[in-house]
């Protein structure tokens, strides 16, 4: 019996996942601390680097898996969107998880306005 193989674009889905949440956790053990450190101004990147991969990372990993519409991907995309940006850090402004940090709010939805032109990209490029 053979192997159901995972098309393409789930593959390319997964990869881009992993490499994006890689290099995020990369960047905030390594870049965040040296940026601290050398008090440079970045202009809060170090501070946002977990909110800007945030959508991209867990929306990429979700496709991966499944073949979803392209109406469903922009209706995850939304939904995880609002959970990061505004229910995750409503819970810091609670002092229940973390800290209430507005530039998060804007990297959440910056990160979910760059999974949707990533998504459209991909799905561009593998119609042709």
């Amino acid at each position: 019996m053979k192997k159901r193989l995972k098309p393409k674009k789930e593959k390319l889905y997964l990869i881009l996942s992993v490499l994006i949440i890689s290099i995020g956790f990369i960047l905030t053990m390594f870049y965040r601390p040296y940026v601290y450190k050398n008090k440079i101004n970045d202009f809060g990147l170090a501070d946002t680097i977990g909110s800007l991969v945030s959508v991209i990372g867990f929306c990429f990993f979700i496709w991966s898996f499944k073949a979803y519409s392209n109406k469903e991907k922009n209706r995850q995309i939304i939904l995880v969107t609002i959970i990061y940006a505004f229910v995750w850090e409503f819970l810091g402004y609670l002092n229940i998880y973390g800290t209430f940090d507005i530039k998060d709010v804007i990297a959440a939805i910056i990160s979910g306005l760059l999974t949707f032109f990533l998504k459209e990209f991909i799905d561009c490029k593998n119609n042709i």
